[in-house]
């Protein structure tokens, strides 16, 4: 969906702890009454909020997998429509929930945000979270510095993970009719994975949807990380490495599969293997619709990078009709110089040199 229209109609903050040395839990500080923001925090509040999770690559819409009682989701629900000293009081649910959540001892602390309102064109209402760690900073006053220890949401800070829950339609039992969307400054477009677990699963309890450009992606990673594992020679590995590009790129199937691409591509004895490492990964094995709009830079051109900042670039289709590796002895390799060498083919003329 499209964050705009942002209307924040109430803020409570608390603040959970790292956990103790010995891993126990140490309660959260609980916020006592609204947040009243001044017009000028307010609207930068809301740009922060907007800015982040109008951010394609660290931020996504998941599937919300856990509706219980207990859930986030059902908490969110909860906080609806409820006068204000309850809104308070029953966001303290959300800070005993992260603070359970962050099990791992070096997991930080931090402001915990929960606030509500409305977004979209047709408003829907909403209710979020942003955890928010704190940081040093200094300003300025007169011929003096002043310095600050628990700023939090400032201009130039990534430390924050927000998630965010729309009710796109009442009446319906949870988690239907509702939507929830994640930013995370860890997570990027190539690397879902790298936003924090315990946050969006653990607590927020949603999880990434297995769309197909997902998919594809996940695909290409795994099959590429198993082809370079492959203890064969460099001209096999180059050869198989192109054929992943073909497959995804040049390949007019609409679907990728495992099996397609192992029978295709893959020597007979490397069969078995590739199945049950992917099975490892929890690949699915059936078949998937292509989508390579995540990979889709990666798909544009192959780069085999050398010692002596040496890079050889080109399109996969040239890789495979254009060029030729070849690894040999080398010819009298000087101590400490590599003791094999390659030899490229290009089958075309030099155009240009710079």
């Amino acid at each position: 969906m499209l964050f705009e229209n942002l209307v924040v109609a109430r803020v409570v903050l608390h603040e959970v702890y790292k956990r103790r040395h010995d891993g126990a839990l140490v309660p959260p500080q609980y916020g006592t009454q609204l947040i009243a923001l001044p017009p000028e925090a307010l609207d930068m509040f809301k740009e922060r909020v907007v800015d982040a999770m109008g951010a394609v690559s660290q931020s996504m819409e998941m599937e919300i997998a856990e509706a219980g009682a207990e859930s986030a989701v059902a908490i969110a629900f909860s906080l609806l429509g409820i006068p204000d000293g309850a809104f308070v009081s029953d966001s303290v649910k959300f800070a005993d929930k992260l603070a359970s959540a962050q099990q791992a001892k070096n997991l930080p602390g931090g402001k915990l945000v929960v606030f509500s309102g409305t977004i979209g064109t047709t408003p829907r209402p909403f209710v979020a979270v942003i955890k928010a760690e704190k940081q040093s900073g200094f300003r300025e006053h007169g011929t003096a510095l002043e310095f600050f220890k628990d700023l939090f949401l400032t201009p130039a800070s990534k430390l924050y993970k927000i998630g965010f829950f729309v009710q796109m339609a009442a009446g319906q039992p949870l988690p239907q009719g509702w939507t929830a969307h994640v930013y995370d400054s860890q997570m990027t477009t190539q690397n879902r994975e790298g936003a924090a677990k315990y946050f969006f699963g653990t607590y927020l309890g949603c999880r990434i949807p297995q769309n197909s450009a997902r998919l594809t992606r996940v695909f290409f990673d795994h099959t590429r990380t198993f082809i370079r594992a492959l203890p064969v020679d460099p001209e096999v590995k180059d050869d198989l490495l192109t054929s992943l590009y073909t497959y995804l790129k040049v390949d007019q199937t609409p679907t990728i599969q495992v099996n397609a691409f192992s029978t295709a591509y893959l020597p007979t004895e490397a069969r078995d293997d590739y199945t049950n490492y992917m099975r490892g990964k929890s690949f699915p094995l059936n078949a998937v619709q292509k989508d390579i709009s995540e990979v889709g830079s990666q798909l544009r051109k192959r780069r085999v990078r050398f010692s002596g900042s040496i890079e050889l670039s080109a399109p996969p289709e040239s890789f495979k009709h254009l060029i030729t590796m070849e690894t040999v002895a080398a010819d009298c390799a000087a101590p400490g110089q590599p003791t094999q060498w390659t030899i490229i083919t290009i089958k075309d003329r030099i155009q240009t040199q710079e």
